[in-house]
């Protein structure tokens, strides 16, 4: 007892500390003894108290330190880490345009494979409102103290006081005045909105397919009967299929006033949704869908920088969101990677290509380590398998993936030619997998699957131009050392890919299609044939090419043809001066005919180009072309 009144001696008994009244200590003390009630202090085996909070200084020492173990861990870790593919099949199609150009020379060892760098990040984290967090410091401190993880709660999280902001960032999306409309009178009729939904299944799902159709349909129906009792994401999503659906009616008839007020009121319904989704400050995949199926259509009616900007916004929240990094690191369910997967390289292939319409050249953005989505059906899709496995044949997914697969692989063999000692191989086993892997399962009577064909065959040949250029560019090779061979089977392949690009605008059967094809102005082929024919006018090949454009120029003086865009300017200026260096080269043979005729020498034909050649630039840039157009003036 002495031992026990010894360790609580300064502690009041337990009854006393309970009524929260005066103890003297003593054992038993006096208010207990005068109760005639037991008394019994806290024992040995009482839970100690907290010891006191840590000061700054120690929160200030424990950051120094994992800011050591991350400065530790970046010089462990090695600049670059490459995984080679697999080697693949050779091309050995003799008769083929591709084959023999661009071997080096001076190199008979074998071709390099085509590499992809490993995904080079810091540990991140997904939270459950679906931030993604990956710079270092904090990546680190969340790794190591996981119980912090509860306090990033979501941007909508109203448990936590947060200021509200003051200004908004989706001015940039939607107009404040439009806050004035009654929502109600941006929705069309439940039987209108049925019509957009199935016109949307036919003529726009399968060229952007980023929704998964058996799971969404009942919350698009949902929508269109009670659109108040969805969410904004999903009405953003909702009018972003009504926006996509009126702009494939309106390639049918430009000039129906009713489908362009239409276009322009769902539109407003898309921007109002975002605003209300707060789609700036916390994006999600439903938002995300919504943009890119409303930014793929948006091209149709305006071909201005906006959706250039737009793009950016897009790659920005589709980052903040992770879709960058593959879902299998965060363990999320087999059907959501799969659909962050298809956005994503959605994504990052309509940046490609907003890039090249608008001439502009910028750094390379990291694609992460996401993987391609899977060649199967949405059917074939479930919520609650754990695996899917690609199949062999044409599915719903093959359009799309023909255009990601043949963009990601482009853009590495163009990162990579200078390593290449042999290009004309890899070019060859490129087009090979491709053909291979989804253009061989295509049956051209099936619209889909004939003009994922066809524009396959034109991917494939915009990729052997723009390497051959680029290659050349690359050794600095003149124009006197470039052989004329080579130089007309650079054009027959153009020509061809020319050729190609006008049946997918003229075939009838394409024609629910047409919509996404007068937005793809072919300017790298236009370019180097037009260049071509500056320098080289009187070809083999020049009917053929001249044939090609006219058609093209017919076609885009259509009043239905949407604008072409800023770079249109500069292919009607090449055309003007290849049409004076026909003309140039049509008077110099009379000329030269007469002086045969009067037995007199006949001078050699030039045109003062100033050493411009078409092959000696990589007309994959645009800057660098815009420089050597300059030599034109």
């Amino acid at each position: 007892m002495d031992n026990q009144r010894r360790y609580n001696v300064e502690r009041s008994c337990l009854r006393c500390h309970e009524r929260k009244i005066r103890c003297d200590k003593k054992s038993p003390c006096t208010r207990c003894a005068r109760q005639n009630v037991a008394c019994q202090y806290p024992g040995p085996s009482r839970v100690k108290r907290q010891p006191p909070k840590k000061s700054m200084t120690d929160v200030a020492a424990r950051l120094e330190q994992l800011e050591r173990s991350i400065t530790a861990l970046v010089h462990e870790r090695p600049s670059q880490v490459h995984t080679p593919q697999a080697a693949l099949p050779p091309y050995e199609n003799s008769n083929s345009p591709y084959t023999g150009a661009l071997a080096t020379p001076t190199s008979g060892s074998p071709a390099a494979p085509v590499e992809k760098p490993e995904f080079q990040g810091y540990p991140d984290f997904l939270g459950k409102d679906g931030r993604y967090i990956n710079e270092p410091l904090l990546s680190r401190v969340l790794e190591k103290e996981q119980e912090l993880r509860s306090v990033l709660g979501s941007p909508n999280d109203t448990s936590s006081p947060r200021r509200v902001p003051i200004v908004k960032a989706e001015g940039l999306l939607a107009n404040p005045l439009l806050m004035q409309l009654d929502p109600k009178e941006l929705y069309p009729s439940r039987w209108q909105a049925t019509v957009l939904w199935q016109t949307f299944l036919s003529r726009v799902d399968p060229l952007v397919k980023v929704i998964h159709v058996p799971s969404v349909q009942s919350q698009i129906f949902a929508a269109i009967n009670r659109p108040e009792s969805v969410r904004a994401d999903i009405r953003a999503l909702l009018f972003a299929i009504y926006f996509a659906a009126t702009t494939a009616l309106l390639s049918d008839d430009f000039q129906n006033q009713k489908i362009i007020a239409d276009l322009r009121k769902f539109k407003q319904g898309l921007e109002i949704s975002l605003y209300h989704a707060d789609f700036m400050d916390a994006p999600t995949i439903t938002s995300l869908q919504a943009m890119i199926i409303y930014q793929t259509c948006y091209r149709y009616s305006n071909s201005g920088r906006s959706g250039w900007t737009m793009h950016g916004l897009t790659i920005r929240a589709a980052q903040s969101i992770g879709l960058q990094r593959d879902g299998k690191h965060f363990k999320l369910p087999e059907l959501e990677c799969e659909l962050r997967r298809r956005l994503w390289w959605h994504i990052h292939a309509a940046d490609s290509r907003v890039t090249e319409d608008h001439g502009l050249s910028v750094p390379e953005n990291n694609i992460g380590d996401t993987d391609l989505p899977l060649n199967i059906d949405d059917q074939s899709l479930s919520e609650s398998a754990t695996t899917h496995i690609s199949q062999s044949r044409w599915t719903e997914m093959t359009f799309s993936l023909i255009i990601m697969e043949t963009n990601a692989r482009r853009q590495e063999i163009m990162s990579n030619l200078n390593k290449f000692s042999n290009a004309d191989q890899i070019l060859a086993e490129f087009r090979e997998s491709i053909e291979e892997k989804y253009l061989r399962h295509s049956d051209p009577d099936i619209p889909i699957q004939r003009f994922g064909f066809l524009l396959g065959q034109l991917l494939l040949f915009k990729t052997e131009i723009c390497a051959r250029q680029k290659l050349i560019h690359l050794r600095g090779q003149q124009a006197s050392s470039i052989d004329y061979e080579i130089s007309q089977k650079t054009l027959l392949i153009a020509c061809t890919a020319l050729e190609t690009g006008l049946e997918m605008h003229s075939d009838e059967i394409l024609r629910g299609f047409r919509w996404l094809t007068t937005t793809y102005t072919q300017y790298h082929l236009l370019t180097y044939i037009l260049w071509h024919m500056c320098v080289y006018p009187g070809g083999l090949l020049d009917e053929r090419a001249w044939r090609g454009i006219n058609i093209q120029f017919a076609m885009m003086e259509d009043p239905s043809w949407p604008d072409p865009g800023p770079k249109w300017s500069i292919i009607v200026q090449l055309r003007d001066k290849a049409l004076r260096a026909r003309e140039a080269r049509d008077s110099t043979q009379s000329q030269k005919i007469v002086r045969e005729t009067a037995i007199e020498p006949a001078p050699a034909y030039t045109f003062d180009i100033d050493g411009w050649d078409p092959d000696c630039v990589d007309i994959s840039d645009w800057n660098s072309l815009a420089q050597s157009l300059s030599l034109l003036q």
